[in-house]
């Protein structure tokens, strides 16, 4: 049997337990393979640093401290870390698999979100976002490509390369300086370079959620430095065509989580799912309770994608299909409800967790 002209060396390797089997995607921040662990007998997705940043400290330091901070955050909305190290002379980190596709993927396919919907998906979010943030950790990087639709409907929060302690600053790596984010989604007070906390998350998620409403990107800019400037001078706007049929409590929640100034912004993830339960609720009473996908040109055409200025590799998966819905409930729990149980600490008597 010949062998394939182009075959990726990687193929067949092993790194550590797990075998790669083929490949899921590509990014700035390293290549996603689907692997196999054969102890477990699981499929999982292996994440490779690329070569050229192998002799970089801070790009090696950012691929471990993602690993580090991913591998602490034990929450069903948030992708599982399993394990990391080196072989072969490689970087590796190994995942939860999650079949099925990215919330940007779905989003350029559909071009819009139903209102029920938008809100589901962000509510799920923001249940991931709440753990994180208690653990003292702030993603920095929230958008559809980093939010991954399940087979099964689930919503699951992926790549913390971006992602910094809020107790240790020495962890918060800039790559020499720079800026660091997407453009669209980057809070104001991101951009230039201020103190940052949780509520650059509830920004970016609200950019998101108006992005899965409306089926474009908020600010226009032929660059990503035009994009910025346009985030720190220009209001969100709100188009009428989108929301003046939908209860105004989903408008409102939108512009409470992204509002410029954060001192105005909702200032943590239980405000954030209180104003996404009102929009849930008045969408049901109005009628507008579908989430089944629609097709509907989006309300102008966006400015063309820019790729993150430090760009992120996000597990993906183009050959699923999502189911079309998820349980409309299931976000509106009490926010440690469904927490999962950690190991206890070395030295440290079992004990329940900290609600």
């Amino acid at each position: 049997m010949s062998q394939p002209q182009h075959a990726d060396p990687i193929i067949g390797q092993t790194f550590g337990n797990v075998v790669a089997q083929r490949i899921l995607g590509r990014g700035g921040m390293g290549a996603v393979y689907l692997g196999h662990h054969p102890g477990l007998d699981m499929m999982v997705a292996i994440k490779l640093l690329p070569d050229l940043f192998v002799g970089k400290r801070e790009m090696v330091e950012r691929f471990l401290r993602e690993a580090r901070v991913s591998g602490r955050l034990l929450h069903p909305n948030i992708v599982r870390t399993l394990d990391v190290g080196r072989d072969h002379g490689v970087y590796y980190l190994v995942m939860e698999y999650v079949e099925g596709v990215d919330a940007q993927r779905l989003l350029d396919r559909e071009q819009r979100f139903t209102p029920m919907r938008a809100v589901n998906i962000a509510g799920f979010v923001a249940r991931a976002l709440g753990e994180a943030h208690e653990q003292q950790v702030i993603h920095r990087d929230i958008k559809p490509a980093n939010i991954l639709i399940a087979r099964d409907g689930k919503v699951k929060v992926t790549d913390f390369g971006l992602a910094r302690s809020l107790t240790n600053t020495a962890t918060a790596l800039t790559l020499s300086n720079q800026v660091v984010g997407t453009p669209n989604y980057m809070a104001p007070e991101q951009i230039k370079s201020m103190d940052v906390d949780v509520r650059v998350d509830i920004y970016a998620l609200g950019v998101t959620l108006w992005q899965f409403l409306t089926g474009q990107l908020p600010f226009e800019g032929a660059t990503p430095m035009a994009v910025l400037l346009n985030v720190v001078g220009e209001n969100l706007s709100m188009p009428r065509e989108v929301f003046d049929p939908l209860p105004k409590e989903l408008r409102e929640a939108v512009v409470a989580m992204t509002a410029k100034d954060p001192r105005r912004r909702l200032p943590n993830i239980p405000a954030v799912l209180a104003v996404l339960k009102k929009a849930r609720d008045a969408l049901r009473s109005a009628g507008l309770d579908s989430t089944a996908p629609i097709t509907g040109a989006p309300v102008r055409a966006s400015s063309p994608q820019i790729q993150s200025i430090s760009d992120s590799a996000a597990l993906r998966s183009t050959h699923a299909q999502p189911l079309p819905r998820n349980d409309p409930k299931s976000f509106t729990k009490a926010l440690g409800s469904d927490a999962q149980q950690r190991p206890p600490q070395r030295g440290a008597p079992p004990g329940p967790r900290r609600k």
